[in-house]
């Protein structure tokens, strides 16, 4: 077989435009997690197919190997390889890690308002835990970009249950037994650093540091750990924080071809209220410079709805999706202290918010160990644009105080 010099030219002009693109050089091609060989090995099959004939039409279109599609720059693109949390590409191949963060703000000592390290997560989940209080879930993408955080809670099972599918890191201070019953029915301990030993399960113990932030705060609510002391107590634990992982938490606009999700058609909402209980809610207001909402919170010792702001950077945050699920929440039965059970198994009402505009649909768990899935009213699964997530469980008695417009 012949291959014309022009064929050459061809496929070695399109591998360093590839190379350019990606600011790489051959030989550091490893640092876009194994996409560069893809693209370049896609680019030499398109080339050896015209070059198979004389004849062949230089316009002729190769069918891309597989888990590739087309791509009108260079006939093929790599292979979807996003971010877990956030769909942009991928940039790390770290274990994403999940820590439990205190959220109370009914008194001046029973206070972690406001919390640090919060801003720096890609995904952000609220829910009710018991006495109508929430707790917040901060998911970090990478330990090594975790600054100092919290301060740091117990786990709950509501929260465990949405990481486990992921292999995610979870990291708290104690447990309730019904989310040690969890990490012991499925097997998490491995994963699971602060826990308890009901159920004679596995524990590892936490690092972490006390702060109380020159406040008189009771002493529980005075703990914070770091990236650094995650990495430790990890390393402790004999837990890599090296996996790469399949899929992303969300189903996202794909970044290989900018994707946006304007929301076409869907009503209009900029101003989002949600209410986790009588004393606990948050809200966002919609800015359509920055293409994203802002967080605020109603503070019950002080009466007044205040901006949530991340205390290291004074920043308030900003998220580029909002996303509020609907589910039957009731106290586990018996002596259990209103510690809340959220029936995953019946899925419920799914609202996702994002470029000023909401999509209704359902969400659907079906197993402890799947992952939870937004669907449109058509059945589609609902496309959240790249960027930061905050979603929150709510309990459907809440559902006639939920508000948008």
């Amino acid at each position: 077989m012949k291959i014309s010099r022009r064929s050459v030219l061809h496929i070695s002009g399109l591998a360093a435009a590839a190379l350019a693109l990606t600011g790489c050089s051959a030989a550091g091609s490893a640092a876009l997690g194994g996409k560069l060989p893809g693209l370049l090995k896609g680019l030499t099959k398109k080339g050896e197919t015209a070059a198979s004939s004389e004849a062949a039409s230089d316009m002729a279109v190769t069918p891309p190997p597989e888990g590739e599609q087309l791509d009108p720059a260079f006939g093929i693109m790599p292979e979807y390889d996003a971010d877990i949390l956030t769909g942009a590409e991928r940039s790390t191949n770290s274990r994403p890690v999940a820590v439990m963060v205190n959220n109370i703000a009914n008194s001046q000592r029973q206070n972690a308002r406001p919390q640090r390290g919060i801003g720096s997560a890609d995904l952000l989940i609220e829910a009710k835990v018991e006495g109508g209080i929430t707790r917040l879930c901060a998911v970090f993408s990478d330990a090594d970009s975790i600054p100092e955080v919290g301060p740091i809670r117990s786990g709950r099972d509501q929260f465990l249950q949405l990481l486990m599918p992921w292999d995610i890191l979870y990291y708290h201070d104690g447990e309730s037994i019904f989310c040690t019953q969890f990490v012991s029915v499925y097997g998490y301990s491995g994963l699971n650093i602060g826990g308890k030993n009901y159920f004679k399960t596995p524990i590892h113990p936490i690092v972490s540091h006390r702060n109380n932030r020159g406040r008189d705060v009771a002493y529980e609510h005075t703990e914070f750990t770091s990236g650094k002391e995650i990495c430790k107590a990890a390393s402790d634990a004999g837990i890599s924080l090296y996996a790469p992982s399949e899929g992303t938490f969300f189903h996202f606009a794909d970044y290989r071809t900018d994707e946006v999700n304007k929301l076409k058609g869907e009503p209009s909402a900029k101003k989002i209220t949600i209410v986790h209980s009588e004393s606990y809610r948050t809200s966002f207001s919609y800015s359509a410079l920055s293409h994203s909402y802002a967080m605020q919170m109603y503070n019950p010792s002080k009466k007044a709805t205040e901006n949530t702001v991340d205390e290291l950077t004074g920043e308030q945050l900003t998220f580029e999706n909002v996303v509020v699920c609907f589910a039957d929440m009731d106290a586990y039965a018996g002596d259990s202290h209103d510690v809340q059970e959220v029936q995953y198994i019946k899925g419920g009402d799914a609202y996702h918010f994002t470029r000023g505009g909401v999509q209704v649909g359902r969400w659907e768990k079906t197993y402890p160990t799947n992952p939870l899935k937004l669907y449109t009213k058509s059945g589609e699964e609902m496309t959240l644009n790249r960027g930061k997530t905050y979603f929150a469980l709510v309990d459907n008695d809440e559902l006639s105080n939920f508000s948008c417009q």
